[in-house]
């Protein structure tokens, strides 16, 4: 498969998704997860820097303050290869439907945006925060409730709406990196959609890897990505 048919390929995927499996070989995967990320890391340098001059996106500002807390060595570890490995469990473990992935999936995609709600909803109201955990506690119990009793049913269901699985959970990965700023401003809430474009767009292909090879290959573009990013962030002047 040439990149030129990888790129068809993902395209087609993203016009509707599905969860059709390749048999392209492991090293052949693995080429197509570097050309794919290459391809995407290109495209969001560009828009990165359109979006940027038109609505002057704010800057990340919690990476210094969290390498003061658990060292370089620490932030390293974390941001390339542990916090992937959380995040892929969280939003693209359950997009193919085993019982175990989805029940593993469900349970740590609340503690995410748990986490997340918490951080933003937690400075305007606690009893907002309140209301937001119950609600969504009673949902994932509901959830796993109905997964263990009917496991062929819901897995028919995952099936047939899998473009709204595959991009609600896209969609979430995205909002959740709002958390790497300091501060939450009406204006960065309203503005998270946009803010966090690069990260949907990453998500789309991680979503993509996950489904055409492989848990694996995603969390590998996510580590790769990240380290990528990371190298940068500590070579660069501040």
């Amino acid at each position: 498969m040439s990149t030129r048919e990888l790129l068809l390929d993902f395209l087609s995927f993203l016009r509707r998704p599905t969860t059709e499996k390749s048999t392209q070989t492991p090293a052949q995967a693995i080429v197509h997860l570097f050309r794919l990320w290459c391809c995407l890391f290109v495209f969001i340098i560009f828009g990165g820097v359109l979006v940027d001059s038109i609505i002057d996106v704010p800057q990340h500002d919690r990476f210094e303050e969290v390498m003061e807390q658990i060292g370089v060595v620490g932030f390293v570890v974390f941001a390339v290869l542990v916090g992937p490995l959380l995040e892929e469990v969280a939003f693209r473990l359950a997009m193919r439907f085993r019982l175990r992935y989805v029940l593993i999936g469900a349970v740590a995609f609340v503690l995410y945006m748990g986490q997340v709600a918490s951080t933003v909803i937690g400075q305007y109201s606690d009893t907002a925060m309140l209301f937001f955990s119950v609600v969504m506690l009673l949902l994932l119990v509901g959830f796993i409730s109905v997964c263990i009793k009917k496991p062929a049913a819901m897995a028919k269901r995952w099936t047939t709406y899998f473009p709204l699985v595959f991009y609600g959970l896209s969609f979430s990965f995205a909002l959740i990196h709002i958390f790497n700023f300091e501060e939450f401003p009406l204006r960065v809430i309203l503005l998270a959609p946009i803010i966090t474009l690069p990260q949907f767009i990453l998500g789309l292909g991680m979503g993509y890897l996950r489904m055409r090879f492989g848990f694996w290959y995603g969390y590998l573009f996510h580590v790769l990505n990240n380290g990528f990013a990371l190298s940068v962030f500590l070579l660069l002047p501040h």
